[in-house]
């Protein structure tokens, strides 16, 4: 089963990019995440099944192992996070 990154969440569509390609194909995801209110989130490693009649087509059927997870935005697997704001114009509000 190919493996993938999810570079982009819009509804219930996911859209991966398959590891050593620059293949991205559209996928949902299984009903059983539903169930275990698992959500897929944009940095998640993903295992997919390619769908029969459309190669750019297919579905989540795992989701691996996060290493981080952020809340707001959503993202998983995030290795570094940088704050940017201003000094003068517009005066910064630090509370």
């Amino acid at each position: 089963m190919p493996r993938g990154i999810i570079l982009k969440g819009i509804g219930s569509f996911y859209y991966v990019k398959i590891q050593n390609t620059n293949t991205v194909i559209e996928c949902r995801a299984r009903g059983r995440f539903r169930k275990d209110s698992i959500i897929p989130m944009v940095g998640d490693h993903v295992e997919v099944k390619l769908s029969e009649h459309d190669s750019l087509k297919g579905s989540i059927e795992a989701i691996l192992p996060r290493a981080t997870c952020l809340v707001r935005p959503p993202v998983a697997n995030v290795d570094q996070v940088v704050t940017v704001l201003s000094v003068r114009s517009p005066e910064p509000n630090l509370l």
